[in-house]
């Protein structure tokens, strides 16, 4: 089935598992005119930590979904493929580097970061409800 992205209408969860279990991530947008974004949570850190990814346009299918992203100094990178079969997470993060651009960033954004490929983690694709 061919990629179609169903930009406004999903968001995608994925939650660790294993030595990863109560790690969490969410990724949406929460509007036509703002960013892809993702938040985090863990249980350390029971506040969600949201995260702006400008440009980000990832490939979503009712099932599947797809994202390659990096914004231009390298301090936000996401790499997100989710199937059936696997789902797997690499995100690395920079606070020191995108403080620069975005002087609201929360300084918790560090916790987001995988630390190479996170495999441990089931993910879904969810409809938003209007």
């Amino acid at each position: 089935m061919p990629f179609v992205e169903l930009a406004l209408s999903v968001q995608i969860l994925c939650a660790g598992t294993g030595a990863a279990a109560g790690r969490e991530f969410v990724f949406d947008r929460p509007a036509e005119d703002r960013p892809w974004r993702i938040a985090y949570r863990d249980r350390e850190h029971p506040q969600w930590i949201r995260l702006s990814l400008p440009g980000a346009s990832p490939e979503v299918t009712v099932d599947s979904a797809r994202m390659t992203y990096r914004n231009a100094n390298g301090g936000r990178q996401v790499h997100l493929d989710v199937s059936p079969a696997r789902s797997r997470l690499d995100v690395y993060v920079d606070y020191g580097l995108d403080v620069n651009i975005e002087p609201d960033l929360d300084p918790e954004i560090d916790r987001m970061n995988t630390e190479g490929p996170l495999t441990a983690l089931q993910c879904r694709i969810e409809r938003k409800t209007p």
